[in-house]
Parts: C-alpha cells; structure tokens; sequence
C-alpha cells in the first residue's frame, strides 16, 4: 500500500551536483568558496525482510507502520505473507567546514545528505522511486554559545538527541515522530541548557492531506492539500524545545504550533503536539525513551483533523475545525560494542477530538491516516522488537524481528475516537529483517 500525497517529481541532475561538489573538494579546484575541508559519509545498506501478512508501508512495504486489517471476504487477501528486498536507504553525505574566515564572528559550514528514496513523496509511482534525492541539506553558523542553522533538517519531534536506532528503516515510526522539514534553527547553549527555536515548513511526504468528504461554497473552494494548506495560512509551524545535558544524561521536553487553511476561502485554525524524552548513555549501554501527544499527521503518524460543518458560522469557519489527537510513548534498551542486542517497544493510541462533533458522521469532512468513518479506524497499535547488530570495522550484520500489532474499530464515537462499545479487531504482523550495512 502506498500513502496518499502530492508528489513533485525530482531533479534528475542532482547527482551530477554532489559528484561535482565530492571532486572539487578532493582534487582541491576552486568552488567559489575557501572551505578547508569536504568530508565524505554514508553507508550503504542493504534488507531483506519477511512479513507474515500485509501491511500498511510505504517505499517497497520497506517503511512499515502497522498490519492491514482483516477483509471480511472469505478470501482474505491480507492474510497472505510478503518477501521483499530494499536497497534504496544507502545514503551519501558531504559536510564542508573550516572556512578560512568567519561569518559576522561566527564559524559556518555546510551539510547536505542524499539517498535513492526518490521524490519523497509516499505515492510516489515505482518508476520514480530509485531516484537520487536531498534527504538533508542545512547551512549552519556557530558562535560560541548559539548557532543558527538554515534548511532542510530532522523536525525536532523527530529529536537527533533520543530516536529508536532501530534496524528498520522507520526508526520508531508511528510511535516515534518522523519527518524532516526546511526550518531556520536558533540554539542558545547555556551550559547544560540549551534553548530551541525554530521557525519550520511541510515538506514533500511530510504533509497534512486534503479534506476528504468535504462540502464546497463553490468551485474554487476545493480543499487545500500537501504544502499548499500550509504555505496558504501564510504562517509558519513553530516549534519550541528546552534540554538539559549533563553528561551522559539529556532530558527534554518540547512543543509544536503549526497553522492550515484548510479551504482556499475558509479561515485559518491552529493545531499542535507536546513531547518529552531522555536518552542516557554510561559506558556500554542506551536507555532512550519518548512520550508524544497530539496530531502530528504530518510527521508520518496516525490521524490529522476534521470539519464538522455543523459547528461552522460561515463556510471553512476557525471553529469547525478540530484536531485529532493521538499519544504514544516508546522505550528503547541498547548495548554497544561489536555485539550489540538492542529491544524496542511502543505504542500508540487514537484520542480522537477533544470536543464532541455535532454533525452527522456521514457530513464530516476529514484529513487523516489510519482513521475514517468509512472504514476500519486504528484505534491502538503496539510493537516490540528485539534486535542483534555484529559490528566488525566498518561493516555491521544486523537482525531484528518486529512484531506489530493494530486493534481496528469498525465504529467510532462522537468526538471520532474508538467507540468503546465496538468490539475491536486486533491483528498481528511478524516481520524478520536482515540488513547488512557498509559505512565508510
């Protein structure tokens, strides 16, 4: 299955650019800039993995959220196990530094990370998908007690400081926010507090869907979708975040803003999510762990927000819109060394809106993933999965099972949570992965 998103098609000359950038640094040409250093790194990484039935994924079912849910048919034909191979999240990374001179007092370098995931957008066709992509790409300036980085990096609910290192390719997702936004960055160091400001946008399959099911005033009120919905609210997604750092110890906690309009010609309406997290590191071990709560559709999660028309004053009122929330929380134990077992836990569960909706369910218009009234809605996965990486020089041999399970409602309730009179369905997927990588 693929998700559903607008898809923009990929500059095919991006490869000739890095390779450019890669042999000017090498052979010392001059590249307009007097950096004294451009540092290659990547790996290269390839999967095969087995699933016991089929799932809800995106890029080849390598990224896998959850299992699909039973079709009622006799034939079932999500009852059936895949087989597939994934070679496409090998990666490549330049970092160019040590410039000769400093920037308004600061030292500045440059990053930027490929891979071959393609376009990025989830629907992406399969024609599409072994294409040479920017992945990250970010200029940065460092003072001694603040930075200021400037586009395309990890949203900080994803948070670089605490993230499942899982062997799969969704580190943690849904369970575990993840996108990357174009953002600028502002950090304050204070010693063992750090301040995080950042002023961020949707990007590619990071995206807020169109409304489904949705009334119009007239042709020209066609839902907005993707980054449209959000470059139209003419305000950017804020995002707010303090740490504490002592030593092998980070603490965190944080907030995001962002604002939609939904509708071409309706207002405005702002939705939002809370996160805290730790990660500890003493010698030979990780503890990290997350808790989210929120809608955070645009971060590959569950729901997203729905317009009840009852509650509107005038078509595509503020009031009408509601977000849907969701919380998770996730563990993860890890050992380091040349052997290194690791255990990943999480869950997640739908909250639905936090007031009750007034129209008729079938006049709900809604943007969401993994929830609707026209079919079975999510209403709690959970997953665990144990891991063994071998790490010998610059290649690690990787094993982890993932064992993912969906409850499904078929009914929700007034607020479009799941209703607690329905019985709720609860299917499982086992996934094995073997993954090989090469780090250089």
């Amino acid at each position: 299955m693929r998700f559903a998103s607008i898809s923009t098609p990929a500059p095919r000359g991006c490869f000739a650019l890095v390779c450019a950038f890669v042999l000017a640094g090498l052979l010392g040409l001059p590249s307009g800039a007097a950096a004294q250093t451009f540092d290659v790194s990547g790996f290269v990484k390839s999967s095969t993995y087995y699933d016991t039935r089929q799932v809800v994924a995106a890029r080849d079912l390598d990224f896998l959220l959850y299992p699909t849910p039973n079709n009622p048919n006799a034939d079932d034909p999500s009852d059936r196990d895949n087989l597939g191979s994934f070679q496409l999240f090998s990666r490549l990374g330049l970092n160019v530094g040590e410039f000769d001179e400093q920037v308004l007092g600061a030292d500045v370098r440059g990053y930027f990370e490929a891979d071959f995931f393609g376009p990025g957008s989830f629907s992406a066709a399969p024609d599409q998908e072994n294409f040479f992509r920017l992945r990250r790409g970010f200029a940065e300036m460092t003072w001694e007690n603040r930075s200021v980085l400037f586009g395309l990096e990890w949203s900080p609910l994803f948070t670089l400081g605490a993230y499942p290192h899982t062997v799969a390719t969704e580190a943690g997702a849904p369970f575990n926010p993840f996108a990357r936004q174009p953002m600028i960055k502002l950090t304050l160091d204070r010693g063992t507090v750090r301040l995080i400001g950042i002023a961020a946008w949707q990007f590619d399959a990071f995206v807020d869907a169109p409304l489904a099911n949705a009334p119009l005033a007239d042709a020209s009120s066609t839902p907005l979708g993707g980054i449209d919905a959000q470059q139209q609210s003419a305000l950017p997604g804020l995002h707010g975040h303090v740490q504490y750092t002592d030593g092998d110890l980070l603490l965190g906690a944080g907030a995001y803003l962002k604002s939609l309009r939904p509708f071409p010609l309706g207002d405005r309406f702002f939705s939002g999510a809370g996160t805290a997290y730790l990660s500890y590191a003493p010698s030979g071990y990780v503890i990290r762990a997350k808790t989210v709560y929120g809608s955070v559709r645009d971060h590959v999660g569950i729901g997203g927000y729905i317009y009840d028309p009852a509650a509107a004053d005038a078509f595509g009122d503020a009031d009408a819109f509601q977000q849907l929330n969701t919380w998770s929380a996730w563990l993860e134990l890890e050992q380091t060394g040349t052997v290194a077992p690791g255990l990943f836990a999480g869950v997640l569960t739908n909250r639905g809106a936090s007031d009750e909706i007034d129209g008729a369910e079938e006049s709900i218009a809604y943007a969401t993933r993994g929830v609707s009234p026209a079919g079975p809605s999510v209403a709690t996965v959970w997953e665990i999965a144990p891991r063994l990486a071998l790490n010998y020089g610059p290649m690690r041999f990787a094993f982890e099972v993932q064992v993912t399970t969906a409850q499904y409602t078929a009914r929700l309730d007034d607020t479009f949570a799941p209703d607690p009179l329905d019985d709720e369905e609860s299917v499982t997927n086992i996934r094995g992965d073997f993954s090989v990588f090469l780090f250089f």
